[in-house]
Parts: structure tokens; sequence; C-alpha cells
């Protein structure tokens, strides 16, 4: 490592015309120090690496030389650990998508890149959002009566949209009904049309969906979406007696009981929804979805209930350290300042 990272600054150096004192002085180093670098005696402090990246050009990343594998397992890795609301410097931003960009085609890891970029930019385009909403809110502030001012609130936060032709799903719903002709037995595919379908009030398609997803599928999720279409078409007794079927069809499930929690927050009953979610948490193994948590969390919000907000939230980030060994970044960062906040209310 100390032979690449010496290389990579004595090319680096020469590439932009500086001497080794020249770059010693922007480091505030020592001449020697450089050429000790250089020529492989030592390696810089890893304090020493954020000031030589910026003088050099680069990233840190590209003082090291990786192989491409290990270069994309670093990026995943950086998205995975990064909350959705994080923007990625522009500087760091453009280094991975030029990355991605220009590797997208390697045969060996096309999939992982091309799943990566979607990651990369769904993430940037989120965080950007986040950016738009404490923008709009403070618009709002100023000018509350500018309808304008809420309706960036409201598309910064996906907010519901009165207007049928701006929050249809009908490009992505057209997208898998193609897709599913020609991969008749791909699950997700299938799980996301009716989702659509749903969200959209297309039940008569969505039923026809349903009976060819049963042929590759016999799971709690049948139910599941029986009782949407049953709840979309106005009949909620027979709505519930799927959801109840499910769990009895499926007792040990983690997902079904999940699922009903989820029926049950859709229609507000909120203390049956937090049964259903405690259930499938106690059901699953380690290493656990953080999902039960963070919806008991929403209910007791909406339920005003902070100081119970606050507890599950710091349910959550025990569950990371414990489970996922996740004890540090993005999500930790904002989990904790979420359990401060509502305790603090509460």
């Amino acid at each position: 490592m100390t032979f690449e990272i010496g290389k990579k600054i004595r090319l680096l150096r020469l590439s932009r015309g500086m001497t080794q004192e020249q770059l010693a002085e922007k480091l505030c180093v020592t001449p020697q120090s450089v050429s000790k670098w250089e020529n492989c005696v030592t390696a810089p402090d890893i304090s020493a690496l954020p000031q030589l990246s910026v003088v050099l050009g680069v990233t840190i990343d590209e003082l090291f030389s990786m192989t491409d594998e290990t270069r994309l397992a670093r990026i995943e890795n950086m998205l995975e650990t990064s909350s959705e609301n994080t923007v990625i410097p522009e500087r760091e931003f453009e280094s991975c998508r030029s990355f991605l960009t220009e590797h997208k085609d390697d045969p060996m890891l096309k999939g992982r890149i091309l799943t990566t970029l979607a990651v990369l930019y769904n993430q940037q385009a989120a965080s950007y959002r986040m950016i738009a909403a404490e923008y709009a809110k403070e618009a709002i502030a100023y000018e509350p009566e500018k309808k304008y001012n809420h309706s960036q609130l409201c598309l910064a936060w996906n907010g519901a949209d009165r207007d049928w032709y701006a929050s249809n799903h009908s490009e992505l719903i057209a997208f898998y009904l193609d897709f599913i002709e020609k991969n008749t037995n791909n699950v997700p595919a299938f799980q996301l049309l009716l989702d659509n379908l749903i969200a959209d009030g297309r039940a008569d398609e969505a039923e026809v969906i349903l009976e060819k997803l049963k042929k590759t599928d016999d799971s709690c999720r049948i139910l599941w979406y029986e009782a949407q279409i049953y709840r979309l078409r106005g009949n909620n007794e027979r709505a519930a007696r799927a959801v109840d079927s499910m769990t009895e069809a499926f007792p040990d499930d983690w997902l079904a009981w999940s699922y009903k929690g989820d029926y049950y927050a859709r229609v507000a009953e909120y203390e049956k929804a937090d049964e259903c979610w405690e259930r499938s948490h106690s059901l699953q193994t380690a290493p656990r979805l953080t999902d039960d948590l963070l919806s008991l969390a929403q209910t007791a919000i909406i339920r005003r209930e902070y100081s119970r907000a606050a507890e599950l939230y710091r349910r959550t980030i025990e569950l990371l350290e414990t489970d996922h060994r996740t004890t540090e970044g993005d999500m930790i960062i904002k989990l904790k300042a979420l359990a401060d906040m509502y305790s603090e209310m509460g």
C-alpha cells in the first residue's frame, strides 16, 4: 500500500507541475516527508489525506490503487450507510458517477454497477428533496398565502396531489404490464404492478394480475392483495376477513403480521396496527429489519405520544448496533437526532 500511494502521489504531483517543496508547503509538511512518501519509505498520515486529495485534485479513494471490484464495494458501502437525506458532496458524487458510468459495460460487474447508479441518483435526488423541503418551509413562513410555496413543500415531501394527471402511475404500470408479459415468473414485478394498480384505484386490472401471480406465489402476499382489492371496492368487511385469514394461515410468518399492521394503519386503527408490528418484530430472527419499529414510531407521532416515539427510535438504534453491527453513520445520526427531539417534546 505504501508503494502504491507513494507512486500515485509522485505521478499526480508531476502531472500538476509541482515540486516536492511546493507540495510540502501546501500540506504544511517538510519536503523530506514528501520525498519519503514518494520513495516508499513512509506513507502519509491518515489525517493528511483529505488535504492531500484536495491539492492533487483527486478523491481519497483515487490516491489508493484499488481494483474495480474494491472501488465498487466502497461506493456500495457508502450508499448503504448514508441516509436518504444526506447530500453526497458534488465532488464525491461526480467521482462515483464517473467511475460507475465508465465501467458499466464490464461483464463481471455490470449488474451491480447499474443497480448502484440507480441508487446513487435516487439517493442524491431524495437528499435534494429534503433541502427543498427546508427552503419551502422557510418560504411558507415568509409568504404563507402563496399557494406555490405549499405546493413545493408537498412536492419535496411526496405529498398527495389532487390532480390525477400528476399523481397517477400510468407510465410505471405500462412498463410492468409489458415486463410481466415477457417475465411471467418474476414475483417482485407482479407485486410492484399490483401496488401501483391498487394505488391508482384500478381494481379490476389488479384482480386479473393477482390471478396470474397466484400461479407462481402462494405466500401471505396473496391474501394481502385480496384485502387491498376488497378495500378498494369498499368491501371493508371482506378486506378485514382476508387480513385475518392471512395471519391464521401464516401464524409464524413475521411478514404476514407486518402486512396486517400496515392494513390497520391504512384504516387508521393504530392500536391494532401496533400489536401486529410488535408481533412481527418478535417473530423475526437476526439480523432483524427496522421497518416495524419505524412504523411503530410513526403511529406514536401521529397520536402525539412523543416519549414513546423517542423510545422506539432508541430501540431502532439498538437493533442496528446488535444485529447489523452499525454504530455510526448517517442513519445512526438521524435516529439519535429524532430520539432526542421527541424526547424533548415528550
